[in-house]
């Protein structure tokens, strides 16, 4: 996983900080918005948070 890409452009949050934040005990999207703000802007980025952090939790 490229930690560096970035999934939210409004507040620039990469894979890898989506990534500190499940490692961190986050374990919804609701919990990944609150540490990172992606999808709190604009929201175009929701799908792809869910899609990793789905990931994640998985491994």
């Amino acid at each position: 996983m490229n930690r560096k890409k970035e999934i939210c452009s409004c507040y620039h949050v990469t894979k890898g900080d989506i990534a500190d934040a499940v490692a961190d005990g986050a374990a919804c999207y609701k919990d990944i918005k609150k540490a990172t703000k992606a999808g709190k802007a604009c929201g175009k980025c929701k799908k792809k948070v869910k899609k990793l952090m789905k990931k994640l939790l998985a491994d």
